[in-house]
């Protein structure tokens, strides 16, 4: 699967790697993890809501919210728990 990741992706991913960049590490770890294999027991949810066919992938307090299309996986937003379904 390949990985796509959104501008307002780049920006949170960022942020989060200045400020911490082991959790950034494991952020995409896990991203490229279930990318190659997203049948492995990874802590994905889909969403409901106005979130629609969204995904969430968990890694530790901070919530990947992605899609999937055909053979890509599109990163839209990197938040921390506490602000991940708040828009």
């Amino acid at each position: 699967m390949k990985i796509k990741y959104s501008d307002k992706a780049v920006k949170q991913f960022s942020r989060i790697h200045k400020g911490d960049r082991k959790i950034s590490e494991m952020i995409i770890l896990k991203i490229e993890q279930y990318a190659e294999h997203h049948h492995q027991s990874l802590d994905i949810k889909t969403l409901k809501g106005k979130y629609g066919d969204f995904k969430r992938l968990r890694v530790g307090n901070y919530r990947v919210i992605f899609e999937e299309q055909g053979e890509d996986m599109l990163i839209y937003e990197i938040k921390h728990r506490q602000e991940a379904y708040h828009d």
